[in-house]
């Protein structure tokens, strides 16, 4: 696979006031729409595969298939979404560590989106190695094998579905590894992934992957121009959640939440 490198600058910017705000296209000077490996002082920031060597039809074909969950933000904006992979232990609504509900919702997209983790990963070990092998090293001590997705170093992912995201840091990620993300588009101009502060727009074209650290670098959607009413754009996002690092096995994960329901059920009585 043939590979360009771009060396960039990182630019001093009001990231705060950023965030308020939708990206747009005359926000970064350059386009990238080819494979590419972004350099920061010698070492990679994100690399962007433009024409994956996997096919990824099966993929798209399950994210059509999949009911999204949509949600208003407090800005207002509508965003439609769904999570899949793991969740971490929720003590507020008494979950303890679990699949994401569309496991339930949807098993066969589900098993899809997991066995995905490791075309991404198979990419970020080929294209960033060392930084790879760490990301891995550290599921594979931290996390029980039973939140790891396919064998990777992933243990969740969320599908958007034509979501304009403002500018914004990802978080609860482990420090300093890479999320990896599947982009596809229908019928849509724009939509490319915006990153201000190193000046480029990376193109997201149809069957693209772009990895990167969504935690360290501010990023946004520039505007999803729908060319048919049944134009879609579709981002697929890998990433490993320092949560899952506390959970245990799912036999005792149960037994946690059996032991947490009789407390909250004793207090009550008590109560009574």
């Amino acid at each position: 696979m043939d590979m360009q490198f771009l060396n960039a600058q990182l630019k001093s910017l009001d990231c705060k006031e950023l965030r308020k705000h939708h990206a747009k296209e005359s926000d970064c000077e350059t386009v990238v729409n080819q494979n590419t490996t972004v350099l920061l002082n010698g070492k990679p920031i994100v690399v962007y595969i433009a024409d994956l060597p996997k096919s990824t039809d099966s993929l798209f074909d399950a994210l059509t298939r999949i009911k999204y969950d949509t949600s208003t933000r407090t800005s207002g904006m509508i965003t439609s979404s769904k999570i899949f992979g793991y969740a971490p232990r929720n003590a507020i609504r008494n979950l303890s560590c679990r699949a994401a509900s569309i496991a339930i919702q949807h098993p066969a997209e589900s098993d899809i989106l997991k066995q995905f983790a490791m075309v991404a990963a198979e990419q970020y070990h080929a294209t960033n190695g060392e930084l790879a092998k760490k990301h891995a090293r550290m599921t594979e001590e931290k996390v029980k094998p039973g939140y790891r997705m396919a064998g990777s170093m992933f243990t969740s992912g969320i599908v958007n579905h034509n979501n304009p995201l403002k500018y914004h840091f990802d978080t609860g990620n482990y420090v300093g590894v890479w999320s990896a993300m599947f982009a596809f588009k229908r019928h849509v101009e724009g939509g490319r992934l915006a990153c201000p502060e190193i000046g480029m727009a990376f193109e997201c074209a149809n069957k693209s992957l772009t990895m990167f650290d969504g935690q360290s670098i501010l990023h946004g959607v520039t505007p999803i121009i729908k060319k048919r009413t049944d134009a879609v754009r579709y981002t697929v996002v890998y990433y490993s959640l320092k949560q899952m690092w506390a959970c245990e096995s799912h036999e005792d994960e149960i037994e946690r939440m059996r032991q947490s329901r009789m407390k909250i059920e004793n207090s009550r009585k008590s109560k009574a």
